[in-house]
């Protein structure tokens, strides 16, 4: 009798325990039912029209539905073929942000068209349809950015790279640097970088042209000479009108100067187009800092006139 009254403690346990558990997990959902016919037609026309208007996405969904064994043999096959090539044609884009440091950025939430495309950037690969999308990023510091990309069809894998937040400031023109003194000499080669001096060739130019001018006013002057000498009206023993032949000699003077400054002038500055270095003269040189100069001055007097040569090495 004991052990008929355990047998029968044992298996109202045993069921108490199994009510308990069916209570605990409750009724299992039931399984999904199968599209019929009309929803296998349904889903095959719906697929057709969503990847004509390269929606590949929506398209992909439909056809997963007419693609299941239980519609219609042709349907299914139109079907899985139709998935096949939309998988293949459906684009995806690989999202990545960097700070203006260049260093990689995960705390971005990412929109796209106002729709969320990822919370924190993993850098994995999200499929989207084809066509421009309006791409939101926000950063973790605030810093946002909009910018539009246009995701191309069957393209796998497209990169979409932005920047966000703020470079550091760079020195506004004519601001000196930090840590640098005001005043202070800058470390550039006066010339080099637009240091205020002139090339050496542009200074040979000039010159040379000096000494043509130089030239000239000697051939003018000697031109005067002989025509104040004409004009003195010299007899065969010497004697001549003394005003226009004072003119003659002066006249004669500034032509020889005239030439011999000109030929000297046009010389260097021959000199310096053809062998002169390639950097600068310095813009403004005294005997003190080791530059060279060169001035030259009319002079005009009341009865004769000239050029005034100078310089220092």
């Amino acid at each position: 009798m004991n052990r008929a009254l355990s047998t029968l403690l044992c298996t109202c346990a045993t069921a108490v325990l199994w009510t308990s558990t069916a209570i605990a997990d409750g009724p299992a959902a039931p399984p999904a039912a199968p599209p019929d016919k009309a929803a296998c037609l349904s889903a095959s026309k719906k697929a057709q029209e969503l990847r004509d208007a390269h929606k590949l996405l929506e398209a992909h969904d439909q056809l997963r539905i007419c693609a299941q064994q239980v519609c219609p043999a042709i349907v299914s096959k139109d079907c899985l073929t139709w998935l096949d090539a939309v998988e293949q044609s459906t684009p995806s884009v690989v999202v990545s942000a960097k700070d203006p440091s260049g260093r990689d950025l995960f705390d971005v939430k990412v929109t796209a068209d106002g729709q969320l495309l990822a919370a924190k950037l993993a850098g994995d690969a999200v499929p989207m349809n084809p066509g421009p999308h309006a791409f939101h990023f926000e950063a973790a510091d605030g810093s946002v950015l909009d910018q539009q990309v246009l995701v191309r069809e069957g393209v796998k894998n497209q990169n979409v790279a932005v920047v966000l937040g703020t470079a550091a400031a760079t020195p506004a023109a004519g601001t000196a640097p930090a840590g640098a003194t005001p005043g202070a000499p800058s470390d550039a080669t006066p010339g080099a970088e637009g240091g205020g001096g002139v090339p050496w060739r542009t200074v040979g130019w000039i010159t040379g042209g000096v000494g043509v001018a130089g030239l000239a006013l000697g051939t003018v002057f000697g031109v005067m000479a002989m025509s104040d000498k004409n004009g003195a009206h010299c007899d065969a023993s010497g004697a001549c009108d003394p005003g226009k032949l004072s003119d003659a000699n002066s006249a004669a003077t500034i032509s020889t100067v005239g030439f011999i400054a000109g030929g000297v002038l046009l010389a260097g500055g021959a000199a310096l187009v053809i062998f002169g270095p390639s950097g600068s003269a310095p813009a403004s040189a005294t005997p003190a800092s080791g530059g060279a100069t060169l001035k030259v001055a009319p002079l005009v007097g009341a009865r004769d006139a000239g050029l005034l040569l100078g310089g220092s090495w």
